[in-house]
């Protein structure tokens, strides 16, 4: 803790002399990280891309003006590798709950990059721990435990103590396995491009992220049974977890992407194996015996292949993205958790993949990563739910997968 200390003093003192400067530290484990680092007084916050490139992984870094525009500051190694291709997961880029760290999953030499957040929006690179099984694609934070998804192999999750220093410790006997053991080969357009012979989960999990109380994970197997299962895993107090449940989506196959918003409620995209027009959003709620209980069945959108959710801070909206029709769905969501179609058509990002989406902290600006075309849209989230698009921005690789916003 001293150290970093000593070093976030001197990178304060670095930002007093200069507006922008590129330097260098020594990590832990003995690679030189790069530290991109922006003067405090340009933007107000930070949206960051992993990168996933096979040749070696990075963090791209836009600082966040007021105003919602982004400006790309550089990029940051992570020490790991990508797959260069889609992942299909939500979730492979997350900031800590107070954005003190950011943590990066390498599904391409399975391991978990640890990040130090840096006033501004630069990034120091800490650390790269073992992930706990093959092709990490979803990570989720709640207070000082992480858990991770792993799609490769027979595919599991695994927990995580995060230290003061934000180092990472992986809890003994936290390895839990899926509803599945089976595995097969990746997919064409999910394959690992630096190794074409990978092997995936049969499940085709797609995220893991804890309920707003911390004691529950939630993951979504998207192939399963040909239709797809909700898992949950209680957790104890230990990190560990103790129980594990399942069930298939009510109304819809293929869940995917999913956030939480108050009341342990849980909004779900469906989207029914790519099919045209068949996309849609269900609604749930977590119970106290850890449960899934079904409030909204199944609402269509009449997109193809809806795939990420995001929820607003208020917990009022829900955003859809759907990359096959190049747009972004809204939804409403009332206070007993029902769900209306808001615009099927929020945005329409006609030429480009709309997949990961962001929130600014204040949630006043979305954000959506578009894998293929290698840029990010931005987004002023209005009032009544609706979004007005700002621009994109570019500068990192096609096949870029995860996206965090501050």
């Amino acid at each position: 803790m001293k150290t970093k200390i000593i070093a976030m003093l001197a990178f304060m003192l670095v930002l007093a002399a200069v507006d922008t400067a590129t330097l260098t530290q020594n990590t832990a484990f003995g690679q030189r990280a790069r530290v991109i680092v922006r003067g405090s007084r340009r933007g107000v916050g930070a949206v960051y891309v992993n990168n996933n490139a096979v040749s070696g992984n990075a963090v791209t870094i836009f600082s966040r003006e007021s105003n919602g525009t982004l400006t790309r500051e550089g990029a940051v190694s992570t020490g790991g590798r990508g797959t260069g291709n889609i992942l299909e997961s939500q979730g492979t880029l997350i900031l800590s709950e107070g954005n003190e760290w950011l943590f990066a999953a390498n599904p391409g030499s399975d391991d978990i990059s640890i990040f130090a957040v840096v006033e501004g929006s630069g990034l120091i690179l800490l650390d790269r721990v073992p992930s706990g099984g093959d092709r990490p694609l979803s990570l989720t934070v709640c207070e000082d435990l992480l858990y991770v998804l792993n799609a490769g192999s027979e595919g599991n999750i695994t927990g995580f103590h995060i230290g003061p220093d934000g180092r990472l410790t992986q809890i003994p006997g936290s390895t839990r396995q899926l509803s599945t053991t089976a595995s097969e080969p990746c997919p064409p357009l999910v394959v690992d491009l630096g190794d074409p012979g990978a092997i995936c989960s049969a499940a085709g999990p797609g995220q893991i992220q804890f309920n707003p109380n911390g004691d529950v994970l939630v993951v979504t197997e998207r192939l399963t049974n040909g239709t797809g299962l909700i898992d949950t895993y209680t957790v104890g107090d230990d990190g560990r977890t103790t129980g594990f449940t399942t069930r298939p989506p009510a109304g819809g196959l293929s869940p995917f992407g999913f956030d939480f918003a108050k009341r342990n409620l849980l909004v779900v995209a469906h989207n029914f194996f790519d099919g045209p027009g068949l996309g849609a959003a269900a609604s749930y709620r977590v119970l106290e015996d850890d449960s899934v209980a079904t409030v909204t069945p199944n609402l269509p959108n009449g997109q193809s292949a809806s795939c990420w959710t995001i929820i607003t801070n208020n917990g009022r909206y829900a955003y859809i993205t759907n990359p096959i029709s190049a747009t972004v769905s809204s939804y409403s969501i009332a206070r007993d958790g029902g769900l209306s179609l808001l615009n099927p058509v929020a945005a329409n990002l006609s030429g480009r993949d709309p997949r990961d989406p962001a929130l600014s902290d204040n949630g006043r600006f979305l954000y959506v990563l578009n894998n293929l075309t290698a840029t990010v849209s931005a987004f002023v989230v209005r009032g009544d739910g609706g979004l007005t698009f700002l621009g994109d921005v570019s500068g990192f690789p096609s096949g870029a997968v995860g996206l965090a916003a501050r």
